[in-house]
Formats: structure tokens, C-alpha cells, sequence
């Protein structure tokens, strides 16, 4: 198991203990409730005051949880509550397809699967919650490329073709061959590939993929919303299932805010 830096986790002790407390605490109060001496708990807290996590009652000398800290509780409940929401919206999606449904998000470790929904048929591969989704080969990627903050993400997809082994002209020719193709996902607001792949670029036939986009209030794009189905059905089945996918998203847009969602004009 890899080690962090036990500074950190020391001095995070001291917000658990105010935020456990629910009232404002004094600094000796602190110490005694984390074990720390009171000195050692004043200059990590000093810290935490300069950066919003802790605030000092000037009056009092008393501390509370800051600014900061209640601007992350909001967020982290907000984007709980939204894939509370989106769950809903994805067993939905899944019930009218009989296709697996899944829920992505950006971090910096990339795409990220949060949240997933199954068909009753076996999936072609295993979409763990957690798990990642490739910028440069699938549909979820590609809407990341698409509408996503673009100094993060592509440089993350530079890293990712670099890591394929291909040569700096591969590169530069796959990146003109991506940037074409986000562009055109931002005008048609729905990233297909068909059929799916890994990175490596090896294919399972037979599989297809949908992906549109789901923004927030500020137009930033939250999380991307991917169909998995089985090609080789109904020939109009791809155009049903464009529809819902793009019905869902714009749903999940609305409650994360977005009046007039950028993709799905």
C-alpha cells in the first residue's frame, strides 16, 4: 500500500475533530481532542485559517470550520445528490434499451466511471465503478474531448498516445484525426463509436456506443452519459436509442442547472 504524507493526514485530524464537535472549539479543546500539543495544533491550524478550511472568532479566539470547508460540503452533497438523480435517469435509459448504461466524470486521473447501470444481457467488457475510459478510442472520451476544459484533457490525451508507443507523427496524426472529430461531436452533441474498443485499439464486434454530454449552470461539462448496446438489432434502433440518450442527458443538464444545455441544441 502506497504511503501519503503524514502531515497531512495529522493536520486533517484537526478539521475531523472540529467538524465532528458541531460547535466552535478552543484550541486547548483541540489539542485535547486530537492528542496533539497545543502548539503543534496552533501552527497547523494557522495554516488551515490562511486557506478557508478553519476559521478563529476574533472575539472568542474560538474555531470553526471555514469558508472553504463548507464550500466542499456543498459540493460533494450537490454532486451526490446529482448521481442520486442520474441513477434514476440511467435505470430509465436502461429499461427502454435493455442496454448497460454508464456515468462518467472527470478528475485528474481522467474519465472516471461513477456510477453504472446493467442490461440483463453480459456485457463485452467490465465497466467497474471507478474505473477509467480511454479519451482517444471510446465514445465517453471523445465527448470529454468534445466539451470538457481543453488544457487538462487533451494534455491528458497526449500522454495517453504517447504511452501507446506511437511515433510523434502517429501522435500528431491521431490528434488532427481527434480534433476533427470533436468538432463534430459539438455540433451533432452525441459521440458514437461503433464498435467499441480499448485504447490499444483492439475492437469488440458487434458492440456500439452512444455518449452525450451533461453540463451544470455554468455551461461546464459535469459528467457524460454512455450507452453500451448490441449492434445487429432492428436497423432503427440507433436512431431510438440517439434519442433517448440525448432525452436523458438533457434531463440530468436541467437538474444540474443548465437552462439551454451547449450539446443538445
Amino acid at each position: 500500500m502506497a504511503r501519503g504524507i503524514q502531515s497531512i493526514v495529522l493536520g486533517f485530524g484537526l478539521v475531523e475533530v472540529i467538524a465532528e464537535a458541531g460547535v466552535p472549539l478552543s484550541l486547548k479543546a483541540i489539542s485535547a481532542l486530537s492528542g496533539m500539543s497545543p502548539s503543534k495544533a496552533r501552527m497547523y491550524l494557522i495554516s488551515f485559517i490562511e486557506i478557508g478550511l478553519v476559521t478563529q472568532n476574533p472575539e472568542s479566539a474560538l474555531y470553526s470550520l471555514g469558508p472553504y470547508a463548507l464550500r466542499l460540503g456543498a459540493r460533494a452533497l450537490q454532486r451526490m445528490e446529482l448521481v442520486s438523480v442520474a441513477t434514476e435517469a440511467m435505470n430509465t435509459l436502461q429499461q427502454q434499451t435493455n442496454a448497460q448504461v454508464l456515468l462518467s466524470a472527470w478528475n485528474t486521473h481522467g474519465v472516471t466511471i461513477v456510477s453504472r447501470s446493467d442490461s440483463s444481457e453480459p456485457p463485452p467488457l467490465q465497466f467497474p465503478i471507478g474505473g477509467s475510459a480511454s479519451l482517444g478510442s471510446t465514445a465517453t472520451g471523445h465527448v470529454f474531448l468534445a466539451f470538457g476544459p481543453h488544457e487538462p484533457i487533451w494534455r491528458h490525451l497526449n500522454e495517453e498516445l504517447a504511452a501507446l508507443g506511437l511515433t510523434k507523427t502517429e501522435q500528431k496524426q491521431r490528434l488532427q484525426a481527434l480534433e476533427s472529430l470533436a468538432a463534430k461531436i459539438r455540433k451533432r452533441g452525441i459521440a458514437a463509436t461503433d464498435p467499441i474498443s480499448y485504447a490499444s485499439g483492439v475492437t469488440v464486434s458487434g458492440y456500439a456506443a452512444l455518449a452525450a454530454p451533461v453540463f451544470d449552470g455554468a455551461q461546464r461539462l459535469r459528467y457524460a452519459i454512455t450507452l453500451v448496446y448490441q449492434t445487429g438489432r432492428d436497423k432503427r434502433q440507433e436512431t431510438k436509442f440517439n434519442r433517448l440518450i440525448l432525452q436523458a442527458a438533457e434531463r440530468l443538464s436541467h437538474l444540474s442547472g443548465a437552462e439551454d444545455p451547449v450539446g443538445l441544441r
